[in-house]
């Protein structure tokens, strides 16, 4: 399941595959809701803004703190820096929503310039295994940060260019040696936390959309399904267990034995994880049963101060016979995302997942914080955070969202390539026409057209998602050559365009 580039494709794919704009942790109809809220002064929007807009980060008058160097820790040489680089993120990705929500091209431009400025500088960064940590966190931070702008004509014309160059050459190369396991701690797959996993592949799905790379976006989901490592969802929640006194499913996190706090990470990156993937229409948190929310159950009840029992855990590297009380009671900004996505879009029963947000919303003052805001040191700027302003949604925000909610099943949705793995995509451009089939409107349940071998996507990635999989010619180019009927799906958004890969 290793990711191979082939210069060709991945030069080509932009041209063959459609992103949702702003399409990672930020949407256009979340800035529309921000938008709203804020018109009319209600809270917890309101209080969040404001915290959000006293922060020296968000101010256009910021300056950044580019180095050809991050480092992590002091040793081998080299002083830690790497809060330079925390403090830019933070800044950029706070520049930038406020650009979003306010037009102020001047916050936009102070985004712009922060990205540019480690675009042009940064060469390399930690030494040792910390820098796969850097290249994960901070990768999906300054990703997210310039899908925000990536409409902001100056930063379009030249500084997207410079930036995606600095990040293709150092995060992104890190990204995928690390989840290749090419790294020599890594002769134990084993070897790393979730953690570590998890913002890796957060990084790589957020450069794939930013980039408009299919290849870069399938190879995360395809490991956050099938990933032999400790964040491929199945290694990351271990076991499934019983609930004390319910007999319901939960399930224990591969960090529980570890302590809470690197276990709250673990959930706060798979958050990131399914919302990147889910605002480009496929379903990771309903993945393998919500695997993801049993586990947000386990941990949030046993941070709760309830029991709950505990399988030995052992990888080869790490053993624990019992779960970790240290950090316990720890908190993230994460838990306003998977509550409103769980209970109030899909109508899922997460008690304990509500309980925490409640807890974390009060420990935090009245809401989520965000970058910035709610202490120092790393762990505080391993997530963007701004659940209050970015993710609650009030009763009539639930209606709007639920009518289109791509899916409430558990059933594993089917991505948007042929193959799940994304290496076994080898086509050169020779190897296959690209030509639309027809625009159609999905709410209709009509017939769209006949083809025959290939592959079959729309022009947004949600789309795909929508049909029934047993009637998509979802083939490699290898396959047998065959001819399929699609029919629209009532649950998908209206007039997309169909295409077909057609192998010759």
């Amino acid at each position: 399941m290793r990711l191979i580039f082939i210069s060709q494709l991945v030069s080509l794919l932009p041209l063959i595959s459609a992103f949702v704009h702003p399409g990672l942790m930020v949407k256009d109809a979340d800035i529309s809701r921000i938008k709203s809220k804020l018109a009319a002064q209600l809270d917890p929007w309101q209080s969040s803004w404001i915290k959000l807009t006293g922060l020296v980060y968000s101010q256009y008058t910021y300056t950044n703190n580019a180095v050809p160097g991050v480092y992590r820790g002091t040793a081998n040489g080299v002083t830690a820096n790497a809060d330079l680089l925390w403090h830019d993120a933070a800044a950029a990705f706070a520049l930038g929503l406020r650009w979003k929500i306010e037009g102020d091209e001047r916050y936009a431009k102070a985004a712009a310039a922060i990205l540019v400025a480690w675009g042009e500088t940064l060469e390399n960064f930690d030494i040792g295994d910390d820098e796969y940590l850097t290249a994960g966190l901070q990768g999906y931070e300054l990703a997210n940060a310039a899908e925000l702008i990536r409409d902001y004509t100056p930063f379009a014309e030249s500084g997207m260019e410079t930036f995606t160059n600095m990040f293709s050459r150092t995060f992104l190369t890190k990204n995928i040696y690390f989840l290749n396991h090419e790294a020599p701690s890594e002769h134990n797959v084993r070897h790393f936390f979730a953690n570590w996993e998890l913002c890796n592949m957060a990084s790589v799905m957020a450069f794939g959309v930013l980039t408009d790379n299919s290849t870069l976006f399938d190879f995360a989901v395809e490991y956050f399904k099938n990933g032999d490592g400790n964040g491929a969802i199945n290694n990351c929640i271990t076991d499934i267990v019983e609930e004390p006194g319910t007999g319901k499913r939960i399930g224990q996190g591969q960090e529980s034995g570890r302590d809470q706090g690197h276990s709250g990470l673990d959930f706060q990156l798979l958050g990131v994880v399914a919302q990147q993937a889910w605002n480009q229409g496929v379903d990771l948190y309903s993945y393998n049963n919500s695997r993801i929310l049993l586990g947000a159950e386990y941990y949030a009840r046993y941070n709760l101060g309830n029991e709950v029992p505990f399988e030995p855990y052992t990888n080869g590297i790490v053993s624990y016979s019992e779960i970790s009380s240290a950090s316990r009671g720890a908190y993230r900004p994460t838990w306003e995302l998977l509550y409103a996505h769980y209970v109030q879009i899909k109508g899922v029963d997460a008690p304990w997942t509500e309980k925490y947000k409640n807890y974390t919303v009060t420990s935090m003052g009245g809401f989520e914080g965000g970058t910035g805001s709610w202490g120092e040191g790393s762990g505080h700027y391993d997530g963007l955070g701004w659940g209050s302003l970015l993710h609650h949604l009030d009763a009539d925000d639930v209606s709007d969202l639920s009518s289109t909610a791509t899916s409430t099943s558990t059933t594993p949705l089917p991505t948007s390539t042929a193959s799940a793995s994304p290496n076994h995509i080898t086509l050169s451009p020779s190897s296959f026409n690209i030509s639309t089939i027809s625009t159609f409107d999905l709410n209709s349940e009509s017939s769209i057209g006949h083809f025959s071998s290939g592959i079959v996507f729309t022009s947004t990635t949600d789309s795909v998602a929508l049909f029934p999989s047993d009637t998509i010619p979802m083939r490699d180019a290898d396959t047998t050559p065959m001819t399929s009927t699609v029919r629209s799906s009532t649950n998908a958004h209206p007039q997309h365009t169909v295409y077909v890969y057609s192998c010759e």
